[in-house]
C-alpha cells in the first residue's frame, strides 16, 4: 500500500468533534496526525431564531454553507418540533460537497451547488438568473464570511441570518502546542476554516508564529482560508483545488512527489 506521506507530523487544527475522519485519511497516506483543536463549536439559540424556524414557510430558499451550518440547523429545527417536511416549500443551497453530504444525512437535496466551492463562486452562479424575488435563510456560524449577505445586499435580495452555532478560539492546549512547535514536532500545519489560522495566530506568541511562516509548509482547505493565512504573515501556503480535506491531502502527496 503506498504511503507517500510516511512519517510526516501533520497538526491538526479542527474542533475535536471533526478531527476523527481527518486523521484516519492522514494515517492511511502514512501521515503521523497531532491533534490539537484550536477551534470549540456549539449550537446557538436565540429568539430570532425560534421565529424564523416557525416562519420558514415565508422563504423560498435556504443557504447552507458548512456541514456544521446544516447539523445544527437539524438540531434546533426538531428541537422546535418540526421535521424535514416543514423544508418542503423552500429550495435548497449548499456550498459544497461535504455540506451535501451532511444535508443528505438529513434526508434532503439540495437544488444548487456552485461548481467552485466557495461563498463568492456560489453568489456568482446564483445571481446569474433573475433572484430579485427570493427570500432566503441563510444558516450559519457565527464567524461566518460577509461574502453572501454581501452580495444578497448588493443585489437588494431579502435574506435572514440564522446563526445556529458559533466558533470559539480553543485555549486549553495552547502551551502544548507552543511546545509542539518549539521542538519541532510538526513538519505541516492545516487549516481547515480562516478561524482556525486566526486562532493558531492569537494562541501562539510572535516568535513562534514567525517560525511558522518562515520555516513550515501549510495547507488551505481552499481561497478564503488561504486569504486569511496570507493576511498573516504565512509564506508556504497550498491550497488544494477541490477544497476538501481529501483535496489537501492530495495537495500534499503532489508537492512531495513533485520535490522527489
Amino acid at each position: 500500500m503506498s504511503r507517500p506521506l510516511s512519517g510526516k507530523r501533520i497538526l491538526v487544527t479542527r474542533a475535536k468533534e471533526q478531527t476523527k475522519e481527518f486523521s484516519e485519511k492522514m494515517k492511511e497516506v502514512g501521515a503521523i496526525p497531532v491533534v490539537v483543536p484550536l477551534l470549540h463549536i456549539r449550537p446557538t439559540y436565540s429568539n430570532d431564531n425560534r421565529v424564523i424556524f416557525q416562519n420558514l414557510h415565508d422563504f423560498t430558499w435556504i443557504f447552507f454553507t458548512s456541514a456544521n451550518g446544516v447539523k445544527f440547523f437539524f438540531q434546533q429545527l426538531y428541537e422546535y418540533g418540526f421535521d424535514k417536511n416543514w423544508l418542503s416549500p423552500l429550495q435548497i443551497a449548499v456550498v459544497g460537497d461535504k455540506t451535501e453530504m451532511m444535508l443528505n444525512h438529513y434526508g434532503c437535496t439540495a437544488e444548487f451547488k456552485p461548481r467552485d466551492f466557495s461563498g463568492e463562486a456560489m453568489m456568482e452562479e446564483f445571481l446569474k438568473d433573475d433572484r430579485s424575488n427570493e427570500r432566503i435563510v441563510l444558516a450559519c456560524g457565527n464567524r461566518s464570511r460577509q461574502e453572501i449577505p454581501c452580495a444578497l445586499e448588493q443585489h437588494d435580495i431579502f435574506y435572514k441570518r440564522l446563526i445556529t452555532y458559533e466558533t470559539l478560539i480553543n485555549a486549553d492546549d495552547s502551551t502544548l502546542l507552543e511546545e509542539y512547535i518549539a521542538s519541532g514536532e510538526i513538519d505541516i500545519f492545516t487549516f481547515t476554516s480562516p478561524s482556525a489560522v486566526e486562532a493558531l495566530h492569537r494562541l501562539i506568541n510572535t516568535t513562534l508564529f514567525e517560525k511558522i511562516a518562515r520555516e513550515h509548509l501549510c495547507v488551505c482547505i481552499g481561497s478564503t482560508t488561504e486569504k486569511k493565512a496570507l493576511e498573516l504573515g504565512l509564506k508556504q501556503v497550498l491550497v488544494p483545488d477541490t477544497f476538501t480535506i481529501e483535496g489537501m491531502l492530495q495537495v500534499l502527496i503532489d508537492y512531495y512527489k513533485a520535490k522527489g
